[in-house]
């Protein structure tokens, strides 16, 4: 069970900065520092669950950890999808208002 909520936990804190990082570079769409964290965690966590399994043993493989793949997977995926996430939506509320 653990095994499988660190890698999403990780994508969760990834998401948080890749959320607030495009949500501080696009300050113009819009989008508040909270939501954009609640937008990058949630997404976070998503895009690990998909995509974690994936980018694991390729990151895995090239820091030559296999301890920490999964995390740093997490990570990864994490700030991907939260980073993209937050722009998507700071992009439709932009458009819807």
């Amino acid at each position: 069970m653990l095994e499988q909520l660190i890698p999403l936990i990780a994508g969760a804190a990834g998401g948080l900065g890749g959320g607030g990082l495009v949500g501080g570079l696009f300050k113009n769409a819009g989008v508040s520092r909270g939501s954009s964290s609640v937008v990058g965690m949630v997404a976070g966590a998503i895009a690990t669950y998909f995509f974690g399994p994936t980018l694991g043993p390729v990151i895995g493989s090239i820091v030559g950890s296999g301890a920490l793949e999964s995390i740093l997977g997490g990570l990864v995926s994490g700030a991907g999808g939260g980073g993209l996430a937050t722009l998507l939506f700071g992009l439709l509320r932009k458009m819807a208002g």
